[in-house]
Order: C-alpha cells, then sequence, then structure tokens
C-alpha cells in the first residue's frame, strides 16, 4: 500500500507540478488526483472494516487475513496495469489495497488476545504494530533504488506484490487460531499464555454498545487519532516533503525517511519490553509517561519543523527524527490501555483503531489539499502547527481517563453465577472450586494441586484452565 506513494516521485515526466503551462505525461498526477488515490483506498478500508470484525468472529483470523493478504498482493501487481488503463482503474486498485489493509489491527488484537500472556501484551503490541514500520524501512529504499535503475518505477510493484504472496503464504502454513490447535504447542507454553486470563473464549459476542460508550476507550481513540495523523504525515507526505520543500535527492528522500521509521521501531521495542518489565510503577503511570514520550515531545517537535527553513534542512530532518524516535514509545501507551482494558475484546478495539486510521487517509490528503496549494513552507508549517497541536491534546485527554484495569464489559456470566472474564493479578484461583477469589470459604486452599489435563482432554471452545499451576 505504501509504495504508490514514494514512486509519485519517480513515475512522472513533468518537472514542476506547479507550472499550469507544462504539458502532464500519463503518470504526472496532480495533489488533487493523488488525493483522490488515497481516498479511494480509505473508502476501501472503511467499507471492510467491519467486515473483517465479523469474519474475524466467525472463521479466525488464519483464513481470513489470508484471503485479506492475497487482495493485496494481487491489487499491488495489478498497479502498474491499473496505471495504463487510466483514472478509475488506478482508483479501482487502490480501492481493493484498501480493503485488504482493513484486516490489518483486528488481527492483531485477535493474536494478543489468544497468544499473548497478559504480562507481555507491551512486548506483542510492540512487535505486532511494527508492521507500519518495517513497511516503510524496506520499500522507500527499495522503491528508490528500482526507480532509478534500468527496470523502472513499474518494478517495485512486481517486487512488492511477489514478496506479499510469499510472506501470506508464509502466514498460512503456521498460524492457528488459536494456541490449543497448534500442532508444536507444549502444555508449559499453554499455561504461560493463559495465566491470569480467566477464561477466554475463542467465539465471544462483543458488547459494542458498553465499548463505544466507555470514556477510558474514548481517550484511546482521541490519542490514536493524533498519533495516526500524524504517522500518515510521514509516510504520505514525507518523501515529498523532503524532496520539494527540503531539496534532497529522490534516492535520499527514500532512505531519509526510512532510517528514522527503522529507529522507531528500535524505540518501539524497547518500550515495549521496558513498559512489560517495569514493576515499580503501576500500569497507569507506566502508560502516561510512554504515552507523553510519544505524542508530547513528538507534538513539539512539529511546532518547531514548521519553522525551520530549507537553509538549515538538516535541523528539520533532526527533529523529524526525534519524532519518530519519541513516538515509538507509544506501545507502552493507549495500545497497551487499549488491551488491558478491554482484554478478550481487544481485538475490536484495535479495529476502531484502524477504522480511526481510515478517517486520517480522508483527513490528511484532504488537509494538505486545502493548505498547501503552493507548495510553500509556510503553508506546510499550518500543517505543521495542527499535527502538533492533536498530539499535545490526544495526550491530555489520554492521561487523564488512562487506567489498568479490566473495564467491567470484560465481566461475562458463568453457569454458577460467578463473574469471570479478566482478573486482576493479586487475586488467585482456589484449587477446589474454580472460583476466582482472594480467599476461598469453601473449601481448603491447603488441598494439593492436581496435575494439568493433556491438551486433548481440555475444552476447545473456552481454552479456560480447570486447575492451577505452581510453576
Amino acid at each position: 500500500m505504501v509504495v504508490l506513494n514514494f514512486t509519485y516521485i519517480c513515475m512522472g515526466t513533468k518537472p514542476n507540478m506547479s507550472d499550469p503551462d507544462a504539458e502532464l505525461g500519463p503518470y504526472d498526477y496532480t495533489e488533487k488526483t493523488k488525493s483522490y488515490f488515497n481516498w479511494a483506498m480509505a473508502v476501501g478500508t472503511l467499507v471492510a472494516a467491519w467486515p473483517f470484525h465479523w469474519f474475524y468472529q466467525k472463521y479466525g483470523a488464519r483464513y481470513v487475513f489470508f484471503i485479506a493478504g492475497m487482495i493485496s498482493t494481487i491489487a499491488t501487481g495489478a498497479l502498474p496495469l491499473c496505471a495504463d488503463l487510466g483514472f478509475w482503474a488506478m482508483i479501482a486498485t487502490r480501492f481493493f489495497q484498501g480493503v485488504s489493509f482493513g484486516a490489518d489491527f483486528a488481527a492483531i488484537g485477535l493474536i494478543v488476545v489468544h497468544w499473548a500472556p497478559l504480562k507481555q501484551h507491551g512486548l506483542f503490541i510492540s512487535f505486532l504494530s511494527s508492521f507500519s514500520q518495517i513497511s516503510v524501512i524496506f520499500t522507500m529504499p527499495v522503491a528508490g533504488n528500482l526507480c532509478e535503475s534500468s527496470f523502472g518505477w513499474k518494478s517495485a510493484f512486481y517486487v512488492h506484490a511477489a514478496i506479499s504472496g510469499t510472506l501470506f503464504c508464509i502466514w498460512f502454513y503456521y498460524y492457528r487460531n488459536t494456541p490449543l490447535k497448534h500442532p508444536s504447542m507444549t502444555d508449559f507454553e499453554l499455561e504461560k499464555i493463559h495465566r491470569d486470563k480467566g477464561s477466554v473464549k475463542e467465539k465471544e459476542p462483543v458488547p459494542v454498545k458498553a465499548i463505544m460508550t466507555n470514556p477510558v476507550m474514548w481517550a484511546v481513540c482521541i490519542s490514536a487519532f493524533g498519533e495516526l495523523m500524524m504517522s500518515q504525515f510521514i509516510v504520505l507526505y514525507g518523501p515529498t516533503y523532503l524532496k520539494e520543500i527540503l531539496d534532497y535527492p529522490v534516492t535520499h528522500a527514500g532512505y531519509f525517511v526510512a532510517i528514522p521509521r527503522a529507529l522507531h521501531l528500535m524505540f518501539k521495542i524497547i518500550s515495549g519490553l521496558c513498559s512489560d518489565r517495569i514493576k515499580f510503577l503501576s500500569e497507569k503511570v507506566k502508560m502516561c509517561i510512554f504515552n507523553t514520550i510519544a505524542l508530547t515531545i513528538s507534538g513539539i517537535f512539529f511546532l518547531i519543523l514548521g519553522y525551520i527553513p530549507k537553509e538549515h534542512k538538516y535541523y528539520a530532518l533532526a527533529a523529524i527524527l526525534t519524532i519518530e524516535c519519541s513516538t515509538g514509545f507509544i506501545c507502552g501507551g493507549f495500545y497497551k490501555c487499549a488491551t488491558l482494558v478491554a482484554r478478550q475484546h481487544s481485538h475490536f478495539v484495535l479495529s476502531q483503531i484502524q477504522f480511526i486510521k481510515c478517517v486520517s487517509l480522508f483527513i490528511e490528503p484532504l488537509l494538505v489539499f486545502l493548505i498547501c496549494t503552493q507548495g510553500t513552507l509556510a503553508e506546510w508549517r499550518i500543517v505543521f502547527i495542527i499535527h502538533g497541536v492533536l498530539l499535545i491534546g490526544g495526550n491530555i485527554i489520554f492521561c487523564w481517563f488512562a487506567t489498568g484495569k479490566p473495564a467491567a464489559f470484560t465481566y461475562s456470566p458463568t453457569s454458577n453465577g460467578s463473574e469471570i472474564g479478566a482478573v486482576d493479578e493479586q487475586q488467585q484461583r482456589c484449587p477446589i472450586c474454580v472460583n476466582w477469589e482472594k480467599s476461598c470459604t469453601n473449601c481448603a486452599n491447603s488441598a494439593p494441586t492436581p496435575a494439568p489435563l493433556p491438551i486433548s482432554a481440555r475444552d476447545e471452545n473456552t481454552f479456560d484452565f480447570p486447575y492451577p499451576f505452581k510453576n
């Protein structure tokens, strides 16, 4: 999906798109046309977000995400042909790229719910959400070199399509919807994954109304909107800003976007590990600290970036580098808050963040289209200020509402009338009555712990453990 945003700068033949008298080539797209292409992709994601959520709930991630990947592969490989066919063909292929993109965040939520130990949510989220950075790290320099090679810009799409198809075949071969169904899973690994989680059903109805009216979820979404707008700007318009405003060469623009993304990825992994390993701070304090580093610092440097002239373009590059490094801490912020508060419904909450990303795909091109009409630094400055205000304001709201405790909608009634679901870390499960209580009055806690059941004897619908594990 990202590769087109870079190949724009090497597809066309017109050196100055602001000159109305210059003759347009077949691949010389105006900012208005580029915005239409991005909007088509956003429409595809918006249309697909809720259906993918339903498909995931009914069929799991293995087949559904594989199909989404094949859609992406075909659309990417067909894009050079669609560019030759004309405007509406390009709209169609970008729409289907957007459809496939609608499957991403909900898949992350499902993997976290079923595969991540409760104490490793930060690490899992940091790895799984790094796909945005890895794609840019790979795409920008590769597309830049292919554009200027004898193979031409079309080869960038063919290479990406081939890699996409290969990766999704690997996904289908290795992934299973739940750890219980994976042939390589051991009892020890299963216990680690399910410890302190309570009952995690493979198919559980989502309390949509309760989630959508929860103030913590709204704080997460507002914070996510600021961060995703920033991220979309770097990906969609980073190369354009570096080339047209700061006068960096095409190949340099690719590397100067990819290198900050690589550092962002490094800080994202570090923040995920630190968020899980730090024990002397509460989850809320940790999330507020990480979210503030990610959003407020990046917001401040966005405000600074708008006032750096072309003569000091290396300072502008340093500001972009600082923004990317600081936003790497976001996994310990609102992303982790979403999974800790929503627990078994994390996939739905993350799919709503995907929906917000679609909205940002609409707003970001519209923002640049309406403001940057002449492509001057003064116009770009307004865009930078808007992003800075969104980032800082979103963090203030998040820090006010953030919590590490599971929401009320994560609890579901069991057959004996008790409540289970997301379980507080301080609670312990009684080995006799199997109730979640700090102290059990129905039986003796000193009774010996029975041996764990073999995998074949476990309930494949709830994936819950009838007895605790000591080790």
